[in-house]
């Protein structure tokens, strides 16, 4: 199975970057200060200024194939089986 793991959020780089050291996190935070990748997919929110907590899975021509909100656990789960799911259907 072949995926990459991105996060995003509206925090600068460099509290992005201290944060992915300091909890040794195996993909990539992009920062996402103004809001452009939020309102691209919809999660971003005016009143916090902030992209809402979603999980996308978004195969290899650009289609969103899994949208998930809720608990990290439940999402981590759903989020796993949708990538396999899409691995298998190659």
């Amino acid at each position: 199975m072949s995926a990459e793991i991105v996060g995003v959020s509206a925090d600068p780089p460099e509290r992005n970057l201290a944060w992915n050291r300091e909890l040794r996190l195996p993909f990539r935070l992009l920062s996402d200060r103004q809001g452009e990748v939020g309102r691209l997919f919809g999660v971003w929110d005016d009143t916090w200024n902030l992209d809402r907590r979603v999980t996308f899975v978004i195969d290899r021509t650009r289609r969103v194939r899994f949208v998930e909100t809720g608990s990290l656990a439940v999402e981590t789960s759903r989020t796993l089986e949708a990538v396999s799911r899409l691995a298998k259907s190659k």
